[in-house]
């Protein structure tokens, strides 16, 4: 009499499906988890672009007055003495740069105009010898702390 054995080497077809279902679900779950941690990464360069473009303006106030008439000429004449914001970049973007990192907002504070301003650093001179800093996130919205910078 022939019998049937069977044999005990190597995996079920439901064992393996349950393996690799299981590995996809923790694979989804960590590229949630970081793709959140990118944006809390970007939005920290921005807030340190911010500090930075502060002490840079700070320092350059201890030198320079600037009583220009409106807030766009202030922050103008701020930024040109600011060589290329000592090596910011915009987390954003990749832009380097004044340009590319800072926003004149001229008198007051405001949100980005386009999409471009996204990661930027917005500046305005509402008064003379006082600037007011903020972070632009990625909707180009005014986020973080308002940091000030006046002699």
């Amino acid at each position: 009499m022939y019998s049937f054995r069977k044999s005990k080497k190597g995996f079920t077809l439901i064992e393996l499906m349950v393996v690799v279902a299981i590995i996809g679900v923790l694979a989804l779950l960590g590229l949630r988890l970081y793709t959140g941690q990118q944006q809390k990464a970007k939005n920290a360069i921005v807030k340190a672009n911010a500090g930075t473009i502060q002490t840079l303006i700070q320092a350059n106030m201890a030198d320079t007055d600037y009583d220009q008439s409106t807030g766009t000429a202030r922050v103008t004449a701020a930024l040109s003495d600011i060589a290329n914001a000592a090596g910011c970049h915009n987390p954003y973007t990749g832009a380097t740069g004044n340009d590319g990192v800072i926003l004149n907002c001229g008198d007051s504070l405001s949100d980005g105009t386009n999409d471009t301003d996204d990661g930027k650093v917005a500046v305005a001179s509402p008064s003379e010898n006082y600037f007011e800093i903020q972070g632009l996130n990625e909707s180009a919205e005014l986020f973080g702390d308002k940091l000030t910078a006046q002699k």
